[in-house]
């Protein structure tokens, strides 16, 4: 096991009604003006705005608002939250949903204290941005999925081209966080179990890794992989099963948790992200759904390619999907096809042409994928080795 330190700065509020300590919790961060973030308005339907605004106003907080930050969000969101924030004199900011507006809401966190366009902090998947500062930020949770209530790190759309940039440094983690099971009720059953397919891939991308002796990280990976599985259908049966909610948000938290799960192990870039943002940028595809449609091909591609990593296929299969064969070639394909059972029993989609990709688009896709250098877990992907996967997918 490699040396690391470990540290989350995030406060973590978890559970019904935690909304009861925004204001108390803004007051003492020293916050007086907020710029508060959101997306397309749901929160004013389901009583999450109006919570807010009662708790800002019992604080005597005064609120700036930004509203209609997007799915994949938009650089010039980010823009317009600077502007905001610094034009009317802001010192902390507040993101009310889900991933994209946390996203957005760190971006601007970053932006705020650089001087020159916040796309000069952007990196690739493997290193940290250039942030010498950034306001405070929290974050109310409404969909889980992307973890980013608890982790570093961003993801943004730029250019023509929508090509998703990562700003990635510790300075932009949030203070704290409110984790509101109930406030996930009201999520679409389509993006809810989007999410459920993003958390997953956090973990195996995590999971599917060289074996360094990390058996703690691992095996606590194993449990959390588990339980997603054993809750995202209890969802579907039905939206408002609090405990089923519960587990799925926190596993959500807990998938980037200060990268918990990759402590002690090389670094590398995140491959299913890295060809799923391509889908993402071509088609607007929520990312989650990019990634259900890419794992199972990258799993048998990297069998394939890499036999000599069998044995953490297999493993996957036997501890965490209850697959019961000795031979490891032969669990290892079985865990994929449960997992591609999953995948169908939560409703994402079969493969990419049925989710509407043309297969002409697939060869610009992959070049896209690797612009900025291969990706990698167990193999080194390059533009032919995206292409294929995404050919398998299709």
């Amino acid at each position: 096991m490699d040396n690391f330190i470990y540290s989350i700065p995030t406060t973590a509020y978890f559970g019904k009604g935690q909304i009861s300590i925004l204001g108390e919790t803004l007051n003492a961060h020293g916050a007086s003006k907020v710029l508060l973030a959101y997306g397309g308005g749901s929160i004013k339907t389901n009583g999450i705005y109006d919570a807010v605004i009662d708790q800002l106003a019992k604080a005597g907080i005064t609120l700036i608002e930004l509203s209609g930050i997007m799915p994949n969000p938009r650089v010039e969101s980010v823009e317009e939250g600077i502007r905001l924030y610094l034009e009317n004199g802001c010192d902390f900011i507040l993101a009310v949903g889900g991933g994209s507006t946390l996203d957005a809401c760190k971006a601007i966190a970053a932006g705020v204290m650089h001087d020159g366009p916040v796309t000069d902090l952007f990196v690739n998947e493997s290193g940290l941005s250039d942030i010498a500062a950034a306001a405070p930020i929290a974050t109310i949770l409404t969909m889980s999925g992307t973890g980013s209530e608890m982790d570093m790190g961003a993801v943004i759309t730029v250019g023509e081209d929508h090509k998703k940039m990562v700003l990635l440094h510790p300075l932009v983690n949030p203070r704290f966080s409110i984790l509101d099971p109930e406030y996930t009720f009201t999520v679409p059953e389509i993006h809810s179990m989007a999410g459920v397919a993003d958390i997953l891939c956090h973990l195996m991308e995590q999971y599917f890794t060289p074996d360094v002796n990390t058996k703690v990280q691992d095996r606590m990976n194993e449990g959390v992989m588990m339980a997603v599985l054993e809750d995202a259908p209890k969802i579907l049966a039905d939206p408002k099963d609090y405990d089923a909610r519960a587990n799925i948000m926190w596993a959500s938290s807990m998938a980037l948790a200060g990268f918990q799960f990759m402590l002690g192990k090389p670094g590398f870039s995140f491959p299913l992200h890295g060809m799923g943002h391509e889908l993402s940028s071509k088609y607007d595809m929520t990312h989650g759904v990019t990634l259900a449609l890419l794992t199972p091909s990258w799993m048998r591609h990297t069998m394939k390619i890499a036999p000599q990593y069998l044995a953490i296929f297999a493993r996957f299969a036997r501890n965490v999907l209850d697959v019961r064969e000795a031979d490891d070639s032969k669990a290892a394909e079985e865990g994929v096809k449960r997992l591609e059972a999953f995948y169908s029993a939560i409703k994402m989609p079969a493969n990419l042409r049925e989710a509407g990709v043309r297969e002409e688009d697939l060869d610009f896709m992959a070049e896209k994928a690797v612009e900025r250098g291969n990706l990698g877990i167990l193999t080194s992907i390059g533009k032919d080795e995206a292409l294929q996967i995404m050919r398998d997918a299709f």
